[in-house]
């Protein structure tokens, strides 16, 4: 725990754009050029002011129109901005190429990832949760790379250029117009206190709470319909909601007074700038040219306050960015399985002084077993007594805390994984299909096996009849058009793959659980010929189950 909280708050330290740019591969560079046309499209945009500049102060001055001179200044102010958002159009292209590039190498890298991860790693973590949070994560990085982080180069070039305009015209108004601008940058740092940013952490803590309680609630919808329960009795549900409620007002009304005379204050220009200029005029100044000159102010004064807002909504971006990336983290965060380099040859699986605990409960104390080739050993005990911990064990879903597990007389933390892979057939409580067709499914269990392959290993598992009834046979698309299947008949076609497959380690955790009579009965013919000449691992709650097995182990807490 303390290395975890070491390495997560040094992750936290780096920067979001560090963080993101080994994403981008060669593609970073589009990163910099980007930002750079847009500072220079911030330029552009406002050299339109110079002009509108001259052509104001050039008929206060004169008290004449001069249509060549207005024409001339008019059509340079216009191409300055054309210009200015050609340039920045161009920064926008530049930074979606890079910003799809990085959301792209955020999902398949870190998909990647999950692929490498033990298979302990997805026993308590569902599928559509962890694909959500890298999506959605990677989706998050894209607004802000795409948007945000070309405007930052623009939101700290164009303050600096219109303080230039500030002191060009007239450095007395310019100070002047500056004051609002002041006031306003420390209003709006108040905002960002401590305090405030502290509110924000916990707003989006709780919204990352109140989703999950929201899930459960769902889900649990037939039984609160099913006893004409309400919401409330969802007391943490409840309370979630009324919590979030307090913090969203705390927070929200904690701007109240700050924004409105953020608001306020950053639009007035006017009110520090008038004074002055009535000062400066009875002080023996230009008539013509205070007025010309404050014009040009009038413009340019409240444009700070704009760019004070968007380094606001800038931060925000960065700040849900980091949230993406911390939570793809987190889900991603499991201690990795190290594999050897040897290959499985040998036959026979031996327990040998097995413990193991989640956490702090201790679900095997010692176990110690041997299952022979060619014999079926069935595990049998109390809910929870550790018989499916065993059987994740033996296929390496973790790595026990003491003792050793053997295939062929070696550890199998010596063999390399994908040998590992090969040796074992693991039948589920749970069979899972995919959304593809009933030939796909069956060739994860050996992707190169013929037709004929296909068709003997459905006629052992007891499934030809349930493809046979399908209009389209192997190539029915699962879970399209209706085609779903009960319990058992998706079981007999994943033992159909465990045929496929023919590993010599077959381990069946609770595989006719969820079969009715017809299906078990066909399901157990199957395990009987699956189990010939194989290592077999059998888990099971029914006596019907395991009366076939050569020795019956009792797990006991």
């Amino acid at each position: 725990k303390f290395f975890k909280k070491m390495k997560n708050a040094k992750r936290k330290k780096e920067p979001v754009l560090k963080r993101l740019l080994p994403y981008a591969g060669r593609k970073k560079y589009l990163l910099y050029i980007a930002m750079l046309s847009s500072a220079l499209s911030g330029i552009l945009v406002l050299m339109p002011m110079v002009y509108i500049h001259k052509i104001v102060s050039g008929i206060i001055l004169t008290g004449k129109i001069d249509p060549v001179s207005i024409n001339h200044n008019a059509i340079c102010a216009a191409s300055f901005a054309v210009g200015g958002l050609l340039l920045y159009s161009f920064t926008l292209i530049l930074s979606h190429i890079f910003a799809f590039e990085v959301e792209q190498n955020i999902i398949s890298r870190n998909v990647k990832k999950l692929m490498a991860k033990p298979l302990g790693f997805f026993t308590n973590r569902e599928s559509g949760n962890l694909r959500k949070t890298i999506v959605d994560g990677a989706a998050e990085t894209h607004t802000m790379l795409a948007h945000q982080m070309p405007d930052i180069a623009m939101t700290m070039i164009t303050p600096v250029v219109l303080l230039v305009f500030f002191f060009y015209f007239d450095w007395r108004l310019g100070l002047a117009s500056m004051l609002p601008i002041l006031i306003s940058f420390g209003i709006m740092a108040s905002m960002t206190s401590k305090k405030n940013l502290k509110m924000r952490d916990e707003y989006f803590d709780g919204q990352s709470k109140l989703s999950a309680e929201i899930v459960e609630y769902v889900r649990g919808i037939p039984v609160v319909k099913t006893f004409a329960q309400s919401i409330e009795s969802f007391d943490r549900l409840y309370s979630l909601i009324i919590k979030l409620k307090q913090q969203v007002v705390a927070w929200s009304m904690s701007f109240k007074n700050k924004m409105s005379l953020f608001e306020a204050v950053s639009g007035s220009t006017s009110f520090f700038l008038v004074p002055i200029a009535i000062l400066m005029i009875t002080t023996g100044g230009n008539v013509r040219e205070v007025i010309g000159n404050s014009v040009i102010y009038l413009l340019i004064g409240p444009t700070f306050g704009i760019f004070i807002m968007r380094s606001a909504t800038i931060k925000n971006f960065i700040y849900f960015a980091e949230l993406a990336l911390n939570k793809i983290d987190e889900a991603l965060e499991y201690k990795d399985l190290n594999y050897g380099t040897e290959i499985v040859t040998g036959d026979g699986l031996e327990f040998k002084d097995i413990s193991f605990s989640y956490g702090n409960e201790k679900v095997l104390d010692h176990i110690s077993f041997k299952v022979n080739k060619g014999e079926t050993v069935a595990l049998v005990g109390v809910s929870g007594g550790g018989k499916t911990t065993i059987a994740k064990l033996a296929a390496r879903f973790y790595d026990p805390d003491e003792g050793s597990i053997l295939i062929g007389g070696t550890n199998i933390k010596a063999y390399n994984k994908s040998s590992l892979m090969q040796k074992i057939s693991f039948v589920f409580q749970n069979p899972k299909l995919f959304r593809m067709s009933i030939r796909e499914n069956l060739l994860l269990g050996r992707p190169e096996a013929s037709e004929e392959e296909l068709c003997q290993a459905l006629e052992k598992a007891g499934a030809k009849d349930i493809v046979d009834n399908l209009e389209k046979g192997l190539d029915t698309i699962y879970g399209t058009k209706g085609t779903y299947f009960s319990g058992g008949e998706a079981q007999r076609l994943s033992i159909a793959r465990a045929f496929l497959k023919n590993a010599d380690i077959v381990i069946l955790d609770e595989a006719t659980a969820f079969a009715d009579q017809e299906n078990e009965h066909i399901i157990q013919a199957s395990f009987k010929e699956l189990s010939k000449n194989k290592t077999t691992l059998m888990i099971a709650h029914r006596l019907s189950t395991v009366k076939g097995a050569d020795r019956i182990l009792v797990i006991d807490k």
